[in-house]
C-alpha cells in the first residue's frame, strides 16, 4: 500500500509540474529526469536483474539519438516514425553487440562496453558526411517544449511499467535465475548466454528510445553528449537509486540530475561529485536508496519480521507433527517394503505415499530395459584421473546409488552426465539419444535434472518464484508479451504460480512460499532444491548428497518422496549420498566408487558384504 501511494504521489507531481511553472529551464530539467529514468530503467534490465555491467549505454543512446535525427532531417519522418526506427535500429545493434560481447562476463564485459562506446564516440566524430562530424546535426524539427513534456514523462512512466511487467515474468525470473547461479539455471534448462543477449537487447531498446527523445527534445546532437561520462552517469544514476528496484531509475535519476543543476557552481568538480556518489553507494547503500528505504522499513515492522523469522523456525516442527506418528507406525513395514528385495516386485504389497507429490509424466515405468547408458568414461585433471573407463546401467523407475569415499569421482561423474564436464573419453546415452558434448540446458531439456552437493537456490528470489522457474524452463514465452502483460502471458504467469504452490505444499513448504530463499537454512535449502528440480519433470533426476543438513525426520520424508517418486511416477534417480541408512535402505542397486575406479556393483545386500567396499571404506579388509 505504501508504494502504491508513493507512485500517485510521484505521478501527481510529474503531472502538476507543467501547470506550476512555464519557466522552459524547469521543464528542460524535468525533461532530463525523465530521459534518464527511461535509460536507467532499461539498464537496469541489463545490470539489475541479469548482474552484467555496461559501460558503453552511451553508445545506444547515441544510435537512438543519431537514427532519429537522420529520419527526421533526410527522411523526412515525422516524430513518431522516427522514434520507431531509433528503437528498430538500436535493439538490433544491440542484439549484435550482445552476441560477441557476452561471452564474457564481469569486468571483462565492462571493458568490451566501454570499447564499444569509444568506438561509437570517433565513429560520430570521424564520419562527417552521415553525422555532420564534431559539429552535429543540426535543424531537427523540434516540438513545443511543454508537449515534448509529456511525451517524455509517458514514456518514463511507460518504461517502470514495463520493466515491472518484466520483472514479474517468466522472463524476468530467468534473468534473475542467470544473475543468482547460472550454473543452477542451466540445470533447470536455461541458456544463460541467449538470457543475457535478450536482456541487452531489451536494455538497448529503451536506450534508443531515450537517445531519439533526447533528439527532438533539444533540435540538434552533437558527440560531445555521448562520452563515456555519460555511460558513467547512466551506470551510477542506476546504483544510487538502486540496483534491481523498479524505483532506482526514478530516485537515482532525480538525485543525479538535479543534484548538479543546485551545485552549478562546483560544474568544474562534476567528477569528483560522480566519484563521491559511486563511493557512497557502493559502501554505505549496496542496495541503493530504495534498497535502504525498504530495509529500513521493515526494521519499523517488528511483528511481520518475527512473523517471518519464526516461519522456518518451526517448521521442522510443523513437520514432525505431521510425519512422526505415521514414521513410527510404519518404520518396520517401511524398512521390508522399500528394501531392494521387497520394492518394486509386490506393487499391491507396497505402502503407497499420503504427500500428493505432482509426478513427471515424460515416461513411466519400472525396470524395462535401460533409461542411462555410461561406456568407458574417463576424465582427468592435471593428469590425475578423476574417472577411469566407468561403465553404468540404470533402469528406468529404480533408485541407483552412488557411494564412496571423499574424491571418489562421484560428483564429477554427475558433471560429466549432465553436461558441466566433458569427458576425455567414454560415451553416455539417455534412452537411447546420445548426451556426448551437449551443453548442459540442452542435457536438462533431454529431461535431466540435479540438485547439487551446495544447495543452488536463488537467494534473491522466493520459494514460489525458484520453483516456477523450474516449471517454465526455457518455454517464456514472447518478451513483448512479457513486457506488455497481455492477458496469455497473465494467465499462463498464474498457472504457473499455483503449480509452484502445489509443488511446494507437497514438499511441507507451503507456509514459506513467499519467504526469500536466501533467508533459508541448509536443510530447507535442500528441500527447495530437490522441488525445483522435479518442477520441470525429469525422467533422471541425480541428487548429490540431498540428505546433507537435513534432520531424521526430514530424511524420512526424503525416503518416502524417493520411494513415490520412482513407484508412482516412473522416475529414475540416480542418489550420491553419504548417509548409509538412507542408501541401504532406498537404493535397487549401488555402485562403488574409488579414485575414479568401479570397486563394485550390485544389490545393497551384496555391496555391503564386497571386501573391496569394505577397505576403501575402512582401510583394511575383514
Amino acid at each position: 500500500m505504501r508504494e502504491r501511494v508513493g507512485w500517485i504521489l510521484l505521478a501527481s507531481a510529474a503531472a502538476a509540474i507543467p501547470f506550476l511553472t512555464s519557466n522552459t529551464y524547469y521543464l528542460y530539467v524535468a525533461i532530463s529526469v525523465g530521459l534518464l529514468t527511461i535509460v536507467t530503467s532499461g539498464l537496469n534490465v541489463l545490470a539489475g536483474f541479469t548482474g552484467q555491467t555496461s559501460l558503453g549505454h552511451a553508445g545506444l543512446y547515441a544510435f537512438g539519438a543519431y537514427t532519429a535525427a537522420l529520419c527526421a532531417t533526410r527522411a523526412g519522418l515525422d516524430e513518431w516514425a522516427a522514434i520507431t526506427a531509433a528503437v528498430v535500429v538500436t535493439s538490433v545493434v544491440g542484439a549484435a553487440v550482445a552476441a560477441a560481447a557476452l561471452r564474457v562476463s564481469g569486468p571483462y564485459l565492462a571493458m568490451v562496453t566501454i570499447a564499444f562506446g569509444i568506438i561509437v564516440e570517433g565513429v560520430l566524430i570521424e564520419w562527417g558526411s552521415v553525422t555532420g562530424g564534431p559539429g552535429g546535426i543540426f535543424n531537427i524539427p523540434k516540438p513545443s517544449l511543454r508537449a515534448h513534456y509529456w511525451t517524455v514523462t509517458l514514456a518514463a512512466a511507460l518504461a517502470l511499467w514495463l520493466t515491472a511487467n518484466l520483472r514479474g515474468s517468466g522472463w524476468g525470473r530467468a534473468f534473475v535465475a542467470v544473475k543468482e547461479s547460472e550454473v543452477a539455471a542451466e540445470s533447470l534448462g536455461l541458456s544463460a548466454y541467449y538470457v543475457r543477449i535478450v536482456a541487452f537487447t531489451v536494455s538497448a531498446a529503451f536506450a534508443g528510445a531515450a537517445g531519439a527523445l533526447f533528439t527532438f527534445a533539444n533540435g540538434y546532437i552533437s558527440p560531445d553528449s555521448f562520452t563515456l561520462q555519460t555511460s558513467i552517469l547512466f551506470l551510477l544514476a542506476l546504483l544510487f537509486g538502486g540496483l534491481g528496484r523498479i524505483a532506482g531509475p526514478v530516485v537515482g535519476s532525480l538525485a543525479l540530475t538535479l543534484l548538479p543543476e543546485l551545485l552549478t557552481r562546483l560544474i568544474d568538480y562534476r567528477l569528483i561529485l560522480y566519484g563521491t556518489l559511486l563511493l557512497v553507494s557502493i559502501y554505505w547503500l549496496p542496495e541503493g536508496v530504495v534498497g535502504a528505504v525498504t530495509r529500513a522499513r521493515r526494521r519499523l515492522a517488528p511483528a511481520h519480521s518475527a512473523l517471518a523469522s519464526s516461519l522456518e523456525a518451526s517448521v521442522s516442527a510443523r513437520t514432525a507433527s505431521a510425519l512422526a506418528s505415521s514414521l513410527e507406525a510404519s518404520v518396520s513395514a517401511r524398512t521390508a517394503a522399500l528394501s531392494p528385495e521387497g520394492r518394486g516386485i509386490d506393487s499391491e504389497a507396497a505402502p503407497r505415499t499420503d504427500l500428493g507429490i505432482p509426478l513427471p509424466h515424460r515416461r513411466r515405468g519400472q525396470g524395462e530395459g535401460t533409461i542411462l547408458n555410461v561406456d568407458d568414461v574417463s576424465l582427468a585433471f592435471g593428469g590425475v584421473a578423476a574417472l577411469a573407463e566407468v561403465t553404468l546401467v540404470v533402469a528406468p523407475g529404480r533408485i541407483h546409488a552412488l557411494i564412496g569415499p571423499n574424491g571418489a569421482g562421484k560428483t564429477t561423474l554427475l558433471n560429466v552426465l549432465s553436461g558441466y564436464y566433458t569427458a576425455s573419453g567414454g560415451t553416455f546415452a539417455l534412452d537411447g539419444h546420445q548426451l556426448n558434448g551437449l551443453s548442459p540446458y540442452v542435457i536438462a531439456r533431454r529431461g535431466v535434472a540435479r540438485t547439487f552437493q551446495t544447495a543452488q537456490v536463488f537467494g534473491e528470489m522466493s520459494l514460489r518464484d525458484n520453483v516456477a522457474v523450474g516449471i517454465a524452463g526455457p518455454r517464456l514465452g514472447s518478451v513483448l508479451g512479457a513486457l506488455v502483460g497481455t492477458p496469455a502471458a497473465r494467465r499462463r504467469e498464474l498457472e504457473i504460480r499455483a503449480q509452484a504452490g502445489a509443488l511446494l505444499h507437497a514438499h511441507e513448504l507451503g507456509d514459506l512460499a513467499d519467504t526469500e530463499a536466501a533467508s533459508l537454512s541448509a536443510g530447507l535449502r535442500r528441500r527447495l532444491e530437490i522441488a525445483r528440480a522435479l518442477a520441470t519433470q525429469p525422467i533422471l533426476l541425480m541428487l548429490d548428497e540431498p540428505a546433507a543438513g537435513l534432520s531424521p525426520v526430514e530424511i524420512g520424508l526424503l525416503d518416502r518422496q524417493l520411494t513415490a517418486l520412482c513407484r508412482e511416477g516412473g522416475l529414475t534417480v540416480i542418489l550420491v549420498e553419504h548417509h548409509m541408512d538412507l542408501v541401504m535402505t532406498v537404493s535397487d542397486r549401488i555402485t562403488v566408487l574409488d579414485y575414479g575406479r568401479i570397486i563394485a556393483d550390485g544389490a545393497p545386500a551384496d555391496v555391503r558384504r564386497d571386501a573391496a567396499v569394505i577397505e576403501a571404506y575402512l582401510g583394511a579388509a575383514p
